[in-house]
């Protein structure tokens, strides 16, 4: 049997000592890595092109695999990303090409279902703004006033994909009321769910939790438009993909009081310009955790596996463990 090149173009873990002992099962296998070449990885089209040209499979975190990359492949049967979405791929030239595009669907479930009902909380109990108070010497309720119960509230959950089905299983023990929108899901198993359409959810809830992934249907799919359908107080919380939300509406919302918090794990931009953005001129408002709603140790270990898994799999079966 002929021999198997895989390029690693990039990864931010301290090693991928685990993909190597996955791969290296399938015998004879030619491992590149880029961020041994490159501390990082390589990332740019141009770059990284003369590494792929003959590889059987290419194993990809932030690099962008575009339409030139993917026409330059030249025996390429795999692209798989260390992530849930593969916005950085483009994923209909690879189909095109016959390539299949693989993800990691459900390696943080957990953690990022955790992280959007902390920020629900935290919008809602105001903590880390009482934390900031207090820490400044300046803590009145007076502040923080007013406070609803939670049980109380209404949350609309905009996608109804795994991580938001995780939410609402997470939710039915505060006894909210839980609203969905999501044209795509036609199980009856969440009986306690209410579907509604959008412009019903986002006119009802009193806490918007967006969990869509980002495609050019969803682009900012939160617009000046929709935010105006919101009733006037709601909090917003997003801890799927920052392109969701166009953010000048957004402040716009925010200062017209149709919004009264957020909680993002996710802003419009790159994770290190996070510290540009312009949501920090709302530190009592607008609650951000630097996308870090995916991680734990234990999250890691199930992605990087799964990642090489998919590899493997689609190399010695013809078939990875999930594809796009």
């Amino acid at each position: 049997m002929p021999g198997f090149k895989i390029v690693f173009t990039d990864y931010y873990y301290p090693h991928n000592e685990i993909e190597t002992a996955i791969l290296k099962r399938l015998g004879q296998v030619e491992i590149i890595d880029c961020t041994k070449i490159e501390p990082g990885g390589i990332l740019e089209e141009d770059r990284i092109i003369p590494y792929l040209n003959d590889a059987d499979a290419v194993i990809v975190q932030f690099a962008e695999i575009s339409r030139k990359v993917v026409e330059s492949l030249t025996q390429c049967r795999i692209i798989a990303r260390y992530a849930i979405g593969v916005d950085n791929i483009d994923v209909q030239a690879a189909r095109q090409k016959g390539i299949v595009v693989a993800n990691v669907p459900d390696y943080c479930i957990e953690e990022v279902s955790d992280t959007a009902i902390a920020h629900m909380l935290n919008c809602v109990r105001k903590v880390s703004y009482a934390n900031d108070l207090l820490h400044r010497n300046q803590w009145s309720y007076a502040k923080i006033k007013p406070i609803r119960r939670f049980a109380d509230l209404t949350v609309g959950l905009l996608a109804f994909g795994n991580i938001a089905r995780r939410v609402a299983e997470k939710l039915k023990s505060f006894r909210v009321r839980t609203l969905a929108f999501d044209p795509y899901f036609a199980g009856q198993e969440y009986g306690w769910v209410e579907f509604v359409a959008l412009k019903e959810l986002l006119s009802q809830a009193d806490i918007v939790s967006i969990h869509a992934p980002l495609n050019n249907e969803t682009h900012h799919l939160m617009d000046a438009e929709k935010f105006s359908w919101l009733k006037k107080g709601a909090m917003m919380v997003n801890s799927s993909r920052g392109g969701l939300i166009d953010e000048p509406a957004l402040r716009a919302a925010l200062e017209s009081d149709k919004l009264s918090m957020i909680g993002l794990d996710v802003l419009d931009c790159q994770d290190t310009e996070y510290y540009q953005s312009a949501l920090l001129q709302y530190p009592d408002r607008v609650f951000i955790t630097p996308h870090m709603g995916w991680y734990s140790e234990e999250a890691i270990v199930d992605l990087q596996t799964k990642t090489a898994l998919n590899v493997y799999e689609m190399l010695k079966n013809g078939q990875p463990l999930y594809a796009v």
